[in-house]
């Protein structure tokens, strides 16, 4: 699938320091929404491409938005700022995670403690237009624990998210980007029809790639990232750089 998926978590000024790498500011959120703008791309969602039959066609000038985590602080501003702008985005929930914290940041990073959305913030972000999506049940990486505690941790959220929410779940982001062996036939039992990573090196509709904007991203790297020579130079350099991490680790 041909299309630019961005990856975000928090927006927020003056973050606490722990943060800091997975947080931009509000100005820098506001100039990749005005470059979205400029190179005339629509934001979609996985719901919106299954229920109206999307062609690669339809999804050539689209992009995706997507925030993992849900943390609450997002109503404050960058919520706010897709609405005035008529965009969409997914957001992805840890299940169990539902009006609490990142405590598996707490607990291995030592980060700040951030709250998360509530059921009732979820369910205002569906009736907004945003789409909800699985980000596991707890957090974990999926390529550390056995088959069966992967899959229980795929479709055990899948089924607490669509129970609560009283809507479909569509695609399933793997915690940390980190891709069990057996991915695919884990998420089609499950019932995903997608699965986002960050790198990889094939990707398919399961392991469908995103990229980052970070506050050090200025106006010329953001356009960069949302253009196609940016996802041919990922397919190129994804093996590479998993290659040259799996050569350093052993």
């Amino acid at each position: 699938m041909n299309i630019p998926i961005a990856m975000l978590h928090h927006v927020a000024e003056q973050p606490h320091p722990s943060l800091q790498t997975w947080c931009i500011s509000h100005g820098k959120f506001l100039e990749f929404l005005n470059c979205i703008e400029e190179q005339q791309l629509q934001t979609t969602t996985f719901h919106e491409i299954v229920s109206q039959k999307f062609t690669a066609k339809d999804l050539k000038n689209r992009i995706i938005i997507t925030f993992d985590d849900c943390a609450a602080e997002l109503f404050e501003f960058a919520i706010p700022e897709l609405l005035k702008r008529g965009m969409k985005a997914v957001f992805y929930m840890p299940s169990n995670h539902i009006d609490g914290e990142n405590t598996w940041d707490i607990e291995e990073f030592a980060m700040s403690s951030v709250k998360l959305m509530n059921l009732d913030q979820l369910r205002h972000l569906l009736a907004l237009g945003m789409e909800i999506g699985s980000h596991g049940e707890n957090h974990i990486r999926l390529n550390k624990v056995s088959e069966a505690t992967a899959y229980q941790d795929i479709a055990g959220s899948k089924q607490n998210l669509e129970s609560l929410l009283q809507s479909p779940v569509y695609s399933f982001a793997y915690p940390y980007g980190k891709i069990p062996a057996k991915h695919q036939k884990m998420l089609v039992k499950a019932g995903y029809t997608f699965g986002l990573s960050i790198y990889t090196s094939v990707e398919t509709r399961y392991t469908l790639r995103r990229f980052a904007i970070n506050e050090t991203d200025d106006w010329k790297i953001i356009t960069m990232k949302l253009g196609k020579r940016y996802r041919l130079m990922r397919a190129l350099y994804d093996p590479i750089l998993l290659l040259k991490n799996r050569v350093v680790k052993d």
